[in-house]
């Protein structure tokens, strides 16, 4: 069997594929074959090939027969291509629309790798073999949950534990007592440990977040020790998974531990992190020390994911109202994808609050009629000369000339019931305005000295 790459128009969907009860006759009907069995399936499938591409470790199986080029494995593949090119193909109008709205967010792939099978029979044990299970250790062998929390990092709740007591413990080494509560934990509460901080709301209040296997504080190790020493001593002691389990009940713990827990007013201005490194041993960005030079020196930047998960996840603001500081950091907690909706509507008003914000604070009259005027006179001010790249595409979807149609997506974000945002399109928003955000806030305090 040899590689080569063809184009998606030319392979035609199986007409005996497994996954039908009974044979097709054209492409219409393999497609609505396909989405019987679950659309949604076929419609998150899409959505990933326009965020993330074809994936390269899986490539389509095709077999020429006559003047058609036999899609073997990886026909699901092969129908989300073809209904992002062509969304009529759908059996419905409103899976017509669905995909048709998918595919606007960027350009679909026209081409994909394949494998050149001479025949079914050729193709078919290695088609078995990726359908059928571990087939005692020929086929795939699925991970197991360890592994899989292994690999994904900081995914589970478990593995978010696990990288929060190594923090502590590198941050607190001197502490005896401490380490002794977070060796009782690790041993036998890890996994309550990790119901707690996998709560977003708990992180926010401990000043936490996590990216990739790097734990990001966001209060100096001083502030944040009544309330880590707090919590591992409950936990090594009586605060069992029973009371803590439920949302309401982690609220009521924060209530009870108030007194313990950082203040707003003692965030950093940017994050400090806590990361592994590649000889095991942890390492800290975190220092205790108050000597001149330290103080001196400035925090080491937050790189910012390639993939952002929840909205504005870079940005933390110290200079806006504390009204506004506070609708960031839970617009922050929401998951794009998880609640694409609610996030897209919190992308448009957190932009229009904290521009409006800056505005009021430094007493702008003019240019406050719209969004656009509102968000051009904080650009005007931060980048006179639209030099700044981090700026650019802020810029670019709010001033030039096709910056009208992002607005209009903003508004329709709110106003629009037929406006179906994707996870793609929040995201690129989320990114493009951030750097105005700190911006807006950077000149907010350089205006008031």
């Amino acid at each position: 069997m040899k590689q080569v790459s063809m184009r998606v128009a030319s392979l035609t969907l199986d007409e005996i594929n497994p996954r039908h009860a009974k044979q097709t006759s054209s492409v219409e009907e393999s497609i609505a074959a396909l989405l019987e069995k679950g659309p949604d399936k076929l419609l998150k499938l899409a959505r990933d090939i326009m965020q993330h591409g074809i994936n390269p470790t899986e490539l389509v199986v095709v077999m020429s027969e006559g003047d058609r080029n036999i899609v073997l494995e990886g026909n699901r593949r092969i129908a989300a291509l073809k209904l992002l090119h062509k969304p009529t193909l759908a059996p419905t109008e409103q899976l017509q629309k669905k995909f048709a709205a998918i595919a606007k967010s960027g350009e679909a792939p026209k081409k994909v790798q394949c494998i050149i099978a001479e025949s079914r029979l050729q193709a078919a044990h290695w088609i078995r073999l990726r359908h059928t299970g571990e087939n005692n250790g020929i086929g795939v062998v699925r991970w197991s949950t360890s592994e899989a929390s292994r690999f994904g990092g900081r995914s589970t709740p478990t593995e978010k534990a696990r990288l929060f007591i190594e923090a502590i413990s590198n941050l607190y080494a001197d502490d005896s007592e401490l380490l002794a509560n977070v060796a009782a934990v690790r041993d036998s509460r890890i996994t309550t440990l990790g119901r707690m901080i996998g709560d977003p709301d708990v992180r926010s209040r401990l000043g936490i977040t996590f990216e990739e296997d790097v734990v990001l504080c966001s209060y100096p190790k001083h502030k944040m020790k009544p309330i880590t020493s707090q919590l591992f001593d409950d936990l090594a002691g009586s605060l069992s998974v029973d009371r803590i389990k439920s949302k309401r009940q982690r609220e009521d713990y924060l209530r009870e531990v108030e007194d313990k827990l950082p203040k707003l007013a003692d965030r950093l201005e940017e994050p400090e992190k806590f990361s592994r490194v590649t000889n095991g041993e942890a390492k800290s960005d975190l220092s205790n020390s108050n000597t001149a030079d330290d103080a001196n020196k400035k925090p080491p930047r937050r790189k910012r994911a390639d993939f952002e998960k929840r909205l504005f996840q870079s940005v933390t603001l110290r200079h806006v109202t504390l009204r506004t500081s506070e609708l960031l950091e839970e617009a922050k907690r929401l998951s794009i994808d998880e609640m694409p909706n609610v996030a897209a509507i919190m992308v448009r008003i957190v932009v229009d609050v904290v521009v409006t914000d800056a505005a009021e604070q430094l007493g702008w009259k003019r240019n406050q009629g719209d969004l656009k005027s509102r968000i051009g006179a904080v650009l005007n001010q931060v980048d006179p000369t639209k030099d700044d790249p981090s700026l650019s595409d802020a810029w670019r979807f709010s001033q030039k000339e096709e910056g009208a149609l992002v607005l209009k997506t903003l508004h329709s974000f709110i106003h629009s019931w037929q406006s179906n945002p994707l996870t793609s399109e929040v995201r690129k928003l989320s990114m493009a305005y951030s750097p105005l955000l700190i911006k807006a806030d950077e000149l907010i305090a350089k205006k008031k000295r």
